[in-house]
């Protein structure tokens, strides 16, 4: 938790590599039956489109877990093809782990990534 406010004060002197601005919102429970990427889709449901429409080319979806840990899941979306002139892409991973039969969204963590300046992902606006 401490991570994630010092992402969102103002002239932090070390930045982490992610920032998210829904935070308050965990943990964020699914309801039971629900699988780790229903949960995921649902809490990001605001940041993919609204009333029906998008505006991204492409939605990248991916679902990783440790074979001896199926209690435990990542679940990474990330858009591209933005009708944004310098955002390339949007990447929003979600951490969850499940108990007894419910998966809990624990932790989210949002990187860009930029047709110019810095390579790669970061947390700050692209130029």
């Amino acid at each position: 938790m401490l991570k994630i406010a010092m992402a969102c004060m103002v002239g932090a002197l070390a930045a982490p590599a992610w920032a998210y601005t829904d935070e308050g919102r965990l943990p964020f429970a699914g309801q039971p039956g629900e699988l780790p990427l229903e949960v995921a889709l649902r809490f990001a449901k605001d940041r993919l489109g609204e009333d029906g429409r998008f505006e991204y080319a492409t939605l990248k979806v991916i679902q990783t877990s440790k074979p001896e840990a199926f209690d435990q899941a990542g679940i990474t979306l990330i858009r591209e093809g933005l009708m944004d002139d310098s955002v390339k892409g949007v990447r929003q991973r979600f951490e969850l782990s499940r108990e007894e039969n419910v998966w809990t969204l624990r932790a989210v963590k949002e990187d860009f990534s930029c047709w110019r300046g810095r390579k790669g992902w970061g947390v700050k606006a692209c130029p």
